[in-house]
């Protein structure tokens, strides 16, 4: 800031520019006071209790988002063990592994073994060791 002061010498006045510094080691002070300290907490509760909500929310999603993914696989696997199902009940399957695992045959029927030679302890289940249906090639 330039002011200026008239400077008298003998005679002539003389006008002179003045200028005014700060103080380098005077800083400007702010004064705290009541109410601006009880807004200043409030505001400060404020952002805390909201940012505390946001975490939360952000918790709950995270959370719903790991349990779609577990129901979509575990209704997965249900569709896969209701079809294992239907393929272990049906009357196919049954009797393929009745006659495979029990050697059981139709009536009318005829067993065809088929001998390897050279086997040794190759084993015929008990059910076909009745000799009445079976012809060995």
């Amino acid at each position: 800031m330039v002011l200026s002061a008239k400077v008298k010498r003998s005679d002539n006045v003389v006008d002179m520019p003045v200028i005014h510094k700060r103080p380098k080691n005077k800083k400007l002070k702010f004064k705290l006071s009541g109410p601006f300290v009880i807004l200043l907490i409030l505001l400060g509760f404020i952002f805390y209790s909201l940012g505390g909500q946001m975490a939360e929310m952000y918790n709950v999603q995270h959370e719903i988002e790991n349990i779609q993914q577990q129901m979509d696989e575990l209704r997965r696997k249900n569709a896969e063990l209701n079809q294992q199902v239907e393929q272990l009940s049906s009357d196919a399957y049954i009797e393929r592994e009745a006659r495979e695992k029990l050697g059981l045959v139709k009536p009318g029927e005829k067993i065809i073994l088929e001998a390897k030679p050279g086997e040794k302890g190759s084993t015929i289940p008990e059910v076909l060791k009745n000799p009445q249906n079976i012809e060995v090639h």
